[in-house]
């Protein structure tokens, strides 16, 4: 699977457990992750100020395990947390898109 598929279908994953209604467009660039980062830090940070419960259901709906979550929440600095929090995401939903590729029939 190349890797715009990969970000696009990761983002979708991201944008339904997030119930996002923002759509993003990706091209054909190999920094499409870094631009899905710098968006996700952006909603993660909202959430963090004003919807924890909210962020918190997202997680736990992403299957992030609670100790990750508090992990991350507990060893990142201030200014880390979201960009912490966005990577974690990332990465577990780029998980999902993989099994879900390697398993179809």
């Amino acid at each position: 699977m190349d890797e715009v598929t990969l970000v696009k279908q990761s983002y979708q994953l991201i944008r339904k457990d997030f119930g996002l209604e923002v759509e993003m467009e990706f091209g054909d660039e190999k920094n499409e992750f870094d631009r899905l980062e710098q968006f996700l830090i952006k909603q993660v940070n909202y959430l963090l100020d004003h919807d924890l419960n909210r962020l918190l259901t997202a997680l736990y709906r992403i299957d992030i395990s609670e100790e990750k979550t508090k992990d991350l929440l507990q060893s990142s600095k201030q200014g880390e947390i979201a960009t912490n929090l966005a990577r974690a995401i990332i990465e577990r939903e780029k998980q999902k898109v993989m099994t879900r590729q390697k398993y179809q029939p």
